[in-house]
């Protein structure tokens, strides 16, 4: 049966999305939020034009079910009949998670819930551009297309430094949302030299770590879920990576990739698409539309000079102007910049000046690029000497900077601040040269174009400040890593986190310098800070790289040195799942200790041991491992270490089945994170209450430590810590609402998918053992259509089913 859909998508939508929608003749209002599940079942049918006979029959049910679903009689279904009935409504794939959390009975919160900000969402999202792409309708039309089309899966947008060729690819992105329901994922590649860095960065910015397994395997398997998007923007220096990128779409038939380079990537299937300079139009003759270039002039100008000129006499210099450029945007925009310290007149006059040289003649690649460094060269020329120098010294960073950086790497005395370098770089955001955005809590970031950093690093060679500039470059990112290290532990962790992720570019790019230039003892400090970093963010393979190589290149470092990089190494390989390297790690800490009693370096040492001895089963050697590393901690005052050193030996205890003594180092452990306001580690050990509690029978205990850790875990964003959340609530659930229960753990089985979390072993142990509780309460299918229900949310609709109250989630049916 067929049903004629008598009202807008967009009607459906809202319904589900709990918006109100007005009917076009303004007759009427819904808001599902007061209607209830049973009233956005009939205003579905209704929009799908079905009769409640019509729409029983198609979802294989009865018409009293629907009946009394509309009366509100029947407030849950099972899974299946649920997943029919979307069918047969037209639920959207974007909105079926919501749809089957509300046919579940699991009705959240009353107002929506906030994004859970994972950190591979902050690092791969399409970037928002703060101004209309101008001039490119009939390219964004014609590329959409093919974008669109599932046939043309790698389109390569070409064309010299300056073009647009990523605001093009940007907007591109941002229209075609509805058509990847994989995801969209931009990946700028202007953020290393190196070729074989491409398919981590790719696998990180999707959710798969690098290095986990056979990564090229598990990345072709995320991206072929379902239609995915990847911008790789910046592609022209790294064209050896091209074959990867050509494996990739091998592997997969759901990819599409949208490049952008100056030189196409030469793959098979590749459609290479020119990028043109923007049309000019004829200067003598005006047409009261202007043409794309003087339409971009024009608004730009207008942003500087609000009373700027739009007359037909002004129209003709400004076209007169943007030919001489070539009619390349970023050219367009660094000359109207211009216009609030001069006439239109001047401004045509100066560039005659220094671009006749380059205008005439036939325009191809070269020339173009000629004409753009040409441009580039008379704005700098028009900047004053401070302006110059920090033009010049901008040149280091990579991905972007804040004023405090920026003043860093000058070397001024407000580097505290970044205050006194304020009017310079305003002058050069003002002049077009650096890019202003505003991120979270409304500070400002600032980057440069890849074709204006290449002529400040050029500006900076030739000055020969190159050297200097990126040693304070590199004092200032070892300095915010050193601090950072211990506030990942703190109050303000989450922000930290955030803030690490801003520069990880700049992080990769001092690692980078300091190996190069034979500083291995400099990168193997900053990557000691930064493991707990990586580890937050995923990155176990690239930050045991960078650990091997910092290892490799600093034999000759103090041996507490060597043990910092050890211990973070060694975690990371921990939390990789490479349990027999953790030990080997631990180990070779213990042996470079010697006789030395080596106090905090020794407790690392033993903690690695016995946390790996713990992950592969060997308690009794866990236990006396871990105790041991309590006894030398606890020696040296009450510390984050000294908490988490409780913490892991409580896990040994409670897996030899020793709960109640487990339960006292738990609370101790407990007692010092909450003094330090570290949220993360504090909610991990609630965890382990809760899992202590249900073990002893205290249901209670568990009831009131379990919802608490999954509300900080919720408050911090951390995709990890919620994952882990997600299955202590499924363990808390699997004796009382086994559904709720197979739900959640299939929706934290997703999620570790998604950020490549592996489950840390005694708590998976747990785990299973009460989900296996939950499977023998329901059958077979029941069991496996609520997994893959949980599969199917996401982790806004999972952790609203996993803050609700006992009493209004969902009872086993």
């Amino acid at each position: 049966m067929t049903a004629t859909h008598r009202l807008p998508t967009e009607f459906r939508r809202s319904v589900l999305l709990g918006g109100g929608y007005h009917h076009a003749r303004g007759e009427r209002t819904v808001t599902s939020r007061s209607a209830g599940f049973g009233k956005q079942i009939k205003f579905l049918r209704a929009a799908a034009g079905l009769t409640q006979a019509e729409l029983a029959e198609s979802a294989g049910i009865s018409e009293r079910t629907v009946s009394d679903l509309e009366r509100g009689l029947r407030g849950t279904i099972y899974p299946t009949t649920a997943r029919r009935l979307a069918a047969s409504l037209c639920v959207s794939e974007h909105q079926l998670p919501r749809f089957l959390l509300e046919a579940s009975g699991a009705h959240a919160t009353p107002e929506p819930i906030a994004d859970v900000p994972l950190p591979f969402d902050e690092r791969a999202p399409i970037p928002v551009p703060l101004t209309r792409l101008l001039g490119r309708e009939l390219e964004v039309s014609f590329l959409r297309g093919l974008v669109g089309n599932p046939a043309q899966r790698l389109l390569t947008l070409v064309g010299p430094g300056g073009i647009g060729k990523t605001r093009l690819a940007i907007e591109l992105a941002g229209l075609v949302r509805e058509e990847f329901r994989g995801g969209r994922f931009f990946v700028s590649l202007s953020t290393t030299d190196d070729p074989q860095m491409v398919v981590s960065l790719i696998a990180t910015a999707v959710g798969v770590a690098p290095g986990s397994g056979d990564v090229r395997h598990r990345l072709s398997q995320r991206l072929n879920q379902a239609r995915t998007l990847l911008v790789l923007d910046t592609f022209e220096h790294l064209l050896p990576a091209a074959t990867d990128v050509g494996d990739l779409l091998t592997a997969t038939t759901q990819l599409t990739v949208l490049a952008t380079s100056r030189a196409p990537l030469h793959l098979r299937g590749e459609q290479e698409i020119p990028v043109r300079p923007l049309v000019v139009g004829d200067s003598d003759a005006p047409k009261a539309t202007p043409a794309p270039a003087v339409e971009l002039f024009i608004e730009r100008a207008a942003a500087v000079a609000p009373d700027f000129d739009r007359s037909t006499e002004a129209r003709a210099v400004v076209a007169d102007i943007c030919a001489r450029v070539d009619g390349l945007p970023l050219a367009i925009e660094l000359a109207a910049a211009r216009l609030g310290h001069m006439t239109l007149a001047d401004l045509r006059m100066q560039l005659r000046h220094r671009l006749d040289p380059l205008v005439g003649g036939h325009r191809d690649l070269p020339t173009r690029q000629e004409t753009m460094r040409g441009a580039l060269d008379w704005s700098y020329a028009r900047l004053g000497p401070d302006e110059m120098r920090l033009f010049r010294c901008l040149a280091a960073f990579r991905g972007g900077f804040d004023r405090t950086a920026a003043a860093a790497v000058v070397g001024t005395a407000e580097a505290t601040d970044g205050g006194g370098i304020m009017p310079a770089l305003s002058a050069l955001v003002d002049s077009s040269l650096v890019l202003a955005d505003v991120v979270a809590r409304g500070e400002a970031r600032y980057r440069l174009l890849d074709v204006t950093r290449e002529y400040a690093t050029e500006l900076s060679v030739a000055a020969g400040e190159f050297d200097a500039l990126r040693r304070r470059h590199a004092d200032h990112f070892l300095a915010l890593a050193e601090r950072a290290e211990s506030e990942l532990r703190g109050s303000e962790q989450r922000q930290w986190h955030s803030r690490l992720l801003a520069d990880e570019a700049n992080f990769r790019a001092v690692l980078t310098w300091a190996l190069a230039t034979g500083q291995g003892e400099f990168a193997l400090r900053l990557a000691s800070a930064l493991w707990m970093f990586w580890r937050w963010a995923g990155l176990f393979a690239e930050g045991r790289d960078w650990f091997e190589a910092a290892l490799a290149a600093a034999q000759d470092a103090s041996v507490d040195l060597r043990c910092q990089g050890l211990w973070g190494a060694g975690w990371l390989t921990f939390h990789a799942g490479d349990y027999r390297r953790t030990d080997e790690l631990g180990k070779a800490l213990l042996l470079l200790l010697g006789s030395h009693t080596g106090g905090m370096q020794r407790r690392h040492g033993l903690t690695l041991v016995g946390n790996a001895a713990l992950a592969e089963g060997r308690n009794e050697e866990a236990i006396a491992t871990l105790t041991e590393a309590l006894r030398v901690c606890s020696t040296l005052g009450t510390t984050w270490h000294l908490a988490t050193s409780e913490l892991n030996l409580g896990t040994a205890l409670l897996q030899s089945g020793s709960a109640r003594e487990a339960r006292g180092h738990f609370e101790r452990a407990l007692s010092v994170y909450e003094k330090l306001g570290d949220a993360h580690f504090g909610g991990r050990v609630l965890v382990e209450l809760g899992y202590a509690a249900l073990v002893m029978g205290d249901r209670a205990g568990a009831e009131r430590n379990i919802p608490r850790a999954m509300e900080m875990f919720a408050s911090l964003g951390d995709g990890w810590a919620i994952a882990e959340g997600l299955e202590a609530v499924a363990t808390l659930r699997s004796d009382t609402n086994a559904r709720s229960a197979a739900v959640l753990g299939g929706a934290a089985e997703q999620l570790r998918d998604r950020i490549a979390m592996q489950r840390h072993p005694p708590d998976a142990r747990i785990n299973r053992t009460y989900l296996d509780r939950a499977r023998e309460r329901l059958t077979a299918e029941e069991f496996r259509d609520a997994w893959a229900e949980g599969r199917a949310l996401s982790p806004q609709a999972a952790l609203g089913l996993a803050l609700e109250s006992e009493s209004t989630a969902s009872n086993d049916r």
